[in-house]
């Protein structure tokens, strides 16, 4: 098995300043590898860490509290072994923004999508942001679009002038589109119909199959979803 994440002994608080035991603990993790390659669906009820263990993946927010035991270990597709603890510890936010940058892409049920920026931009700009040219990044965006339904949209069109269904497929378009090594999905499909969810998730399988090796860590709330497309299924449980 070709590994992507390994972690040992990590406890995550969002009150890190207290001493000993005396944190707040939302989410433990004793023994965990995942494998590379797969698509990776995180469920359990609301409240239970779902979002806090993409956070802690992704290297969103630093939640992990301090403890020598703890092992959190990070595998790029080159072979080399990154270990996250220390990348923290470095405390240098234009390394850690180059790492994600160069290994992770989001998305969210929030599509954050920004407002002055045409519905084009929006998705082209993370694929022109790892050096391709507008002209090819807009032509592979036309097509993404067209995947998802969205083939109607004029390239000078807002995203803010899109439905809220629409926002969430140009959210998706925007996070398959650049090459990645982990895709990191927080109820990714939340604001979809079915079929639409469907939709999405399957251009998300055939885009895995595409970059070999890639990953993608999905949470959800969807078991129809994650019994359709996972690979494997991890279920957060309360303590």
């Amino acid at each position: 098995m070709d590994k992507l994440f390994e972690i040992h002994n990590m406890s995550c608080s969002y009150d890190k300043s207290k001493r000993g035991d005396d944190h707040k603990m939302v989410l433990e993790i004793k023994d965990l590898v995942l494998p590379r390659g797969k698509k990776i669906f995180i469920v359990g009820e609301s409240g239970i860490g779902k979002s806090t263990i993409l956070e802690v993946l992704g290297m969103m927010n630093n939640t992990i509290v301090p403890n020598p035991e703890t092992q959190f270990v990070f595998y790029d597709t080159n072979g080399r072994t990154i270990n996250l603890i220390d990348l923290w510890h470095r405390n240098n936010d234009r390394e850690l923004s180059e790492f994600r940058r160069m290994h992770f892409n989001f998305i969210f049920q929030n599509t954050n999508l920004m407002r002055n920026f045409t519905a084009y931009e929006n998705v082209a700009i993370t694929r022109m942001l790892q050096g391709y040219s507008r002209y090819s990044t807009f032509k592979r965006t036309a097509a993404v679009l067209e995947d998802l339904g969205l083939r109607h949209i004029h390239e000078e069109r807002k995203a803010q002038e899109l439905s809220g269904g629409q926002q969430q497929r140009l959210s998706f378009a925007r996070a398959i589109l650049p090459d990645f090594t982990v895709l990191f999905g927080d109820e990714p499909t939340g604001n979809l119909d079915s079929d639409n969810a469907i939709k999405v998730m399957q251009i998300l399988s055939d885009k895995l199959t595409q970059l070999e090796g890639s990953s993608a860590i999905i949470v959800s709330h969807d078991m129809h979803i994650a019994a359709t497309f996972a690979d494997i299924v991890i279920k957060i449980r309360k303590q």
